[in-house]
Formats: structure tokens, sequence, C-alpha cells
């Protein structure tokens, strides 16, 4: 969990070489590259053991460890128009995915309430992103999901702690500025990688 929702040395712009690999190569929309562990819902060689990636062919999301073969692949959900996603997993290697379906942004995540996986709308937002703050084994006890999004000109996140049930906003941006990555950087801080107009 960020510090402070207002503590602005936590939200920086940058751009995507100052993120950890794999999220400091360029990538579309359309797709997500994420650490992860050597399995779904499998820690056993922690959460940064593999690099995984997330994909859309605009009707379904895949998933799939990249050193594995193709026919290992995963369908996590179907849905109709996906323009973006975006993948992280949380604590115990679930999947957790932001994505756009029909124009609206959504959050495929695990409720430890209901203990499985759900889906929640958030119709007014846009460039729904995710990402697991701190994935180093010592600091799991402490580390939460960031689902981070642009709501009227204005950058926000939800905490997993939280169930996603807070907006939190961290900044005002220029219009039509667009949200392209989040996650750890490569100084071990949390970065809200932005873009403006030009």
């Amino acid at each position: 969990m960020l510090p402070q929702a207002t503590d602005l040395a936590t939200v920086e712009s940058t751009d995507n070489d100052s993120l950890l690999s794999p999220r400091s190569r360029a990538y579309p929309l359309a797709e997500s590259w994420e650490s992860g562990g050597v399995g779904l819902s499998d820690t056993i060689q922690g959460l940064v053991s593999h690099t995984w990636r997330a994909w859309t062919d605009s009707k379904a999301i895949y998933i799939q460890r990249t050193d594995l073969p193709k026919d290992t692949l995963k369908t996590l959900l179907a849905a109709s128009d996906i323009t973006e996603v975006d993948l992280t997993f949380d604590q115990s290697m679930r999947p957790v995915l932001a994505y756009v379906s029909g124009g609206i942004a959504k959050l495929y995540w695990y409720d430890t309430v209901s203990q499985s996986q759900t889906i929640t709308d958030f119709p007014n937002v846009q460039n729904p992103r995710v990402s697991l703050d701190d994935k180093r084994a010592f600091n799991t006890a402490n580390s939460d999901v960031i689902f981070a999004y642009i709501n009227n000109d204005q950058l926000c996140c939800r905490y997993q702690r939280e169930r996603y049930g807070t907006e939190h906003v961290l900044h005002q941006l220029p219009p039509k500025t667009q949200l392209v990555k989040i996650g750890m950087g490569t100084a071990n801080r949390f970065l809200f990688d932005t873009k403006e107009p030009k």
C-alpha cells in the first residue's frame, strides 16, 4: 500500500526504462507483461521467478508463462470488444486483471469473502492498470495490489486490502493524460507512467 494517498513523493511519471523488467519493455495496450511465480496459485518459487504475458484478441484474455510452449496458454475470461488489458498477481499467485470491455473498465480479482474470482465494473474511469506493489519475499505480508486509473483527469487508485472499495485521489493531471503502466521502479519506488497529450 502506498504510504499515504496524498504523499506525492510516491507518485512519479516515468519512462518505461525506470520500471522493473518485464514492465520496462514496450508493448501495446492489448497485452501485458508481469513477473510471477512458477504457476497459478503456486508461490513455492516466490513471485518473481518467471515472466508471464497476458493478451487479448478482443474476444478473450489469455495468459501464459513465457518460457512454456504455446499449448500451455490458459483462457482467463471471455468478453466482448476488449481493448486494454493489464496483468498482475496477488500474494497467492492468483491473477488480477484490469481491462476494458465494451468501453467499460473492469477488474478481475479474487474476493477472499466469497472465495472466488469476481469481476467489478468501473464505468466512469479510463486506463485501468494493476500491479502488486512489492513482490519481494520478505515484504509479502505488507504488499498490496494497486488498482490505478484516470477519473476526471485525476490519477486515482484503490487497494486490495480495502477490497477495491475506496477511491483515493493521488494527483490532478493535465486534461487527456493517459495512464500507461504502473509498477515498482528500479529504485524500489512505486511508479505511475503517464503520457500527456501532444
